[in-house]
């Protein structure tokens, strides 16, 4: 069997379970099993695979057939332009949370320049957005927080791979209960998708994704309720607080965070697709 063969067979049978981008799939699954790049697994189409490299792919097949998410399969995603480790202990990361990350920098960039600031990153999983800033922000100090043991491992490794452990401290407890002082940014990407909806999710995110990092109560707001509070105390004056939120969600954010933040600015951001994205709360 040729590449192009065994493309078109996982192409199709990948696009027979209804998942989007059944060619895109299918390359990715055939370029990681086979250790190429795209522009390899082009200039050989017509070669011939062996029978263990054949098996091989279509194992991979076979997981994603089962909807178990690509990023998982392969072991790794793309955020910011940066390639992380993922798998099972965390949420995969989101191209509409690389908002919080450019809002962070934006704010850092015009009030701290070249200047030491401190960050806290709430519910840091893979630590894709506390990797980020420190790859972007060599002055920082950034505080990586995680309810979940298994997370931090995760992070750990990014920080790791990226070579930023020595700027970006892990701690493992609830919100900002870990830290032990104030900061000048707090960045949450917290759960908020409202408990009716959980079922309706697709199925690579409702049976393969953690629920911890998903489920945000009735209205999908209750880590944001517990956050904001918290965050009222842990940030220095003239800081920032951003807070991922859902679809639906933006009137009642602002809301929380006008109770919680006396004479603070508060706005929301869209993102590409417009929809109001990130609260943003400027003490």
């Amino acid at each position: 069997m040729s590449l192009i063969e065994a493309l078109r067979q996982a192409e199709a049978a990948i696009a027979s379970r209804n998942i989007p981008d059944a060619r895109l799939e299918a390359e990715l699954l055939l370029m990681h099993s086979l250790g190429m790049g795209r522009a390899e697994l082009y200039a050989a189409l017509r070669e011939d695979l062996s029978s263990e490299q054949a098996e091989s792919f279509f194992q991979l097949v076979e997981q994603r057939l089962r909807h178990e998410p690509t990023a998982y399969i392969l072991g790794s995603c793309q955020f910011y332009g940066i390639d992380f480790h993922v798998d099972s202990r965390v949420l995969i990361p989101r191209p509409e949370t690389e908002l919080l990350v450019e809002q962070a920098l934006d704010f850092v960039a015009g009030h701290f320049a070249a200047e030491p600031c401190t960050l806290a990153d709430v519910g840091t999983g893979s630590g894709a957005i506390a990797v980020s800033l420190a790859l972007h922000l060599p002055q920082a100090r950034i505080y990586a927080i995680d309810i979940s043991p298994a997370a931090l491992e995760v992070a750990r490794v990014n920080c790791r791979k990226h070579e930023v452990l020595g700027r970006v401290q892990l701690l493992e407890g609830d919100m900002l209960s870990p830290l032990a002082g104030r900061v000048n940014v707090v960045i949450a990407n917290l759960p908020y998708v409202a408990d009716p909806d959980l079922a309706d999710l697709m199925p690579e995110i409702r049976c393969f994704e953690p629920a911890v990092a998903l489920a945000g109560g009735a209205d999908g707001l209750d880590e944001v309720r517990r956050l904001l509070p918290q965050a009222a105390d842990r940030v220095l004056p003239g800081g920032l607080v951003l807070v991922e939120i859902g679809q639906g969600q933006a009137t009642e954010a602002v809301a929380l965070a006008d109770s919680c933040f006396a004479g603070a600015k508060t706005e929301v951001v869209r993102d590409l697709a417009g929809i109001e994205r990130i609260l943003k709360v400027m003490t």
